[in-house]
This record gives structure tokens, sequence and C-alpha cells, in this order.
């Protein structure tokens, strides 16, 4: 049996959505339980009808609270636990089971950004101290910044065109598929964590015992990707307070306290804004990336040559601009950048 756990927050019409799309697509055994920490009534009455099980929260307790109270009541070898603003496409949890059928301890699915899934979401960086050092070396140099973007471009590239499933450091927490002894054995989620870097921490804790995390691209889900992150003050002040967190446990408080303090605030250039619908005219093979920030420290692509993204990413997106660039897909060169509002 697979024991899904979708941990909510105010989000009820968006969860019933990913439970049922996990229920349609999937041929194995489902259970559905539900952890909600909206600490609203209203919320959990809407699941009831959609889950086997629905745990109503007395306070938030988090993602990793929430998934941790899940696992409690999961009868699954297999637990798939999800964010509630995904969808699954059809045989993306029978995919991830397979991957942990064949060994693995944790295994992540290819996430879109559209319904249509052409538009690709970044890989994840697991956020170790070096990483977190190139962070702060690109804030206050120019150069640096420069040639790390690159680097960052090949990865992304490298990511997006991988077809077999593949060992890797860092999944994203929106799904993940994980073995329940595995699970146990890292004595879950650590709460301390409860928005941003749960996911990083736990898969550290679980790659220290010599247990695979693998990537599936034959399981494709859908996730609304950084909808607010890039205009909410208050999600970058939990940010920062997590992220804290987390290097003084993985790299010591003074490590942890000494990049924090060197690291500066990054601004991108000034970039001009292009009408909707525009087109690379370039001949080269092109990779169209899209980001909230100006910086493209994080970025959706897709192999197209149109710089848009879907009407229904439009819809779903909360921030205000979005920043495009097209890259010279075998060299990662960027040839323009161009910034797009939505109507």
């Amino acid at each position: 049996m697979i024991s899904l756990i979708v941990v909510n927050y105010r989000s009820a019409a968006l969860a019933i959505e990913a439970i049922r799309t996990a229920r349609e697509t999937t041929a194995a055994a489902l259970e559905v339980i539900v952890v909600d920490n909206s600490c609203d009534a209203a919320e959990a009455d809407a699941l009831r009808a959609h889950a086997d099980v629905v745990i109503a929260s007395a306070t938030n307790r988090g993602y990793a609270g929430g998934i941790n109270d899940g696992r409690k009541h999961a009868r699954g070898e297999i637990l798939v636990v999800s964010n509630p603003d995904v969808t699954f496409a059809p045989g993306a949890v029978d995919a991830l089971a397979r991957a942990i059928d064949d060994g693995a301890a944790v295994a992540g699915p290819a996430f879109f950004w559209d319904e249509a899934l052409t538009w690709m979401l970044p890989p994840s960086d697991l956020h170790t101290g070096p990483e977190k050092l190139g962070e702060v070396l690109a804030s206050r140099s120019p150069v640096y910044a420069k040639a790390r973007d690159r680097n960052r471009i090949r990865r992304r590239i490298a990511f997006w065109s991988l077809t077999e499933t593949t060992q890797v450091k860092a999944l994203s927490g929106a799904v993940l598929a994980i073995r329940s002894s595995a699970f146990d054995a890292v004595e879950g989620f650590d709460e301390r964590f409860a928005l941003y870097f749960e996911e990083n921490d736990f898969l550290r804790r679980v790659s220290a015992r010599r247990q695979r995390v693998v990537y599936v691209p034959a399981a494709r889900c859908r996730h609304l990707y950084n909808q607010s992150a890039a205009q909410s003050p208050e999600a970058a002040a939990k940010y920062g307070a997590s992220e804290l967190r987390y290097l003084e446990k993985w790299n010591g408080p003074f490590m942890a306290r000494l990049l924090k303090k060197l690291e500066r605030e990054r601004c991108g250039p000034d970039i001009p804004v292009w009408p909707a619908g525009a087109t690379d005219k370039n001949v080269c093979p092109t990779l169209i990336e899209a980001s909230p920030l100006p910086t493209f420290e994080t970025a959706a692509g897709s192999f197209t040559t149109a710089i848009d993204v879907p009407p229904d990413v439009w819809r779903a997106y909360r921030g205000g601009a979005l920043y495009f660039r097209v890259v010279n897909r075998d060299t990662a060169e960027v040839l323009s950048t161009h910034a797009r509002y939505g109507s």
C-alpha cells in the first residue's frame, strides 16, 4: 500500500485536486491522509469526504510537523508526502513507487509549472556550506556572479535533459516518495524547520546512512511554483530565519553567522519590457528561462522560442514581473533578457 500524506494550510480546494489526481492516476492501492494546519474547522470539514484520515491540528504544525503527524496514521510501506498545490500526471505515483521498490530510500518527480507540462521547474540545491559560500561571493562580486550563473545554467540544462532515473543529492519537498522504514530510521522530519529547509535536512540525514535519493523524470507533477516568495516580506523573513537555523545545524553557529553577515542583497540589471508573444529569432538551439527574480538565482525553463509563459501560469502567478532570458542551449550563453508583466 502507498500512503499519500497531504499537508494543508488554507488551501482545501487545491488539496482536493491533488488528492483527486493522485487517486485517478495511480494503479496501486492508495491511502490518503490529510493533515490540516489551517486551524479552521471549515477547511478540515471540506477535506473529510476526500481523505481516509483527516487530522485537524490544534496549531499550525508546519510542513515538517504535519508530515510527522501524518506518518503516525500511515499504514503504507511507501509514503508520498505532498504539498496541496500540486497535481499528479498519469502514472506519477506509480513511477515513484517503482523507484522505491528498486532500492531507493527517497524519490522525487519532475516538476512542471504549466498544465501542459512544458515549463520545467529548477533542480533543487542541498544548500550546503560551500553552496552558501558561492551565493555569498556572488552577492559581493559581479565577475564571480556571472561565472556562477553560467555554471547554474549548465546544471539546469543537464537536469532538464535527464530521461532516466538518476541518483541526486537534493530534491524538492513539494512531493517526495519515501520508504517508510527509511523515514523511521532518521526519525522523520526535524520540526525546527517549520518552513523552508526541512527537506534539505531530511535528505542529508537519509544520505548520511548511505541510502539512495533519486530523481524520477517519468514521474511528472505540476506545481504552482514560487507564486509569492519573491514579493512577500514575511516569507523572506521566515526563509532567512530557517536558513540560519539550518546553516547552524550543519556548519556550526560561527560559520553560519559569518556567512549571513558577509551576504549582500543582490539586485539584477535593468531589464527591458517585451510584449507578449515575442519569440527568439536566433538560429541556435535555445532555452527560455523565466524567474520571479531579476538575478535568475532560480528559474523555470522551456526548450522553446516563445518569450512568455502559458496563460494558466499567469493566472496562478501572484508576483509582479516575470523575467525572461534567451539562452544558447549548447554554450549556456545568455543572448538576451526581458521583463514581462501579467495582464
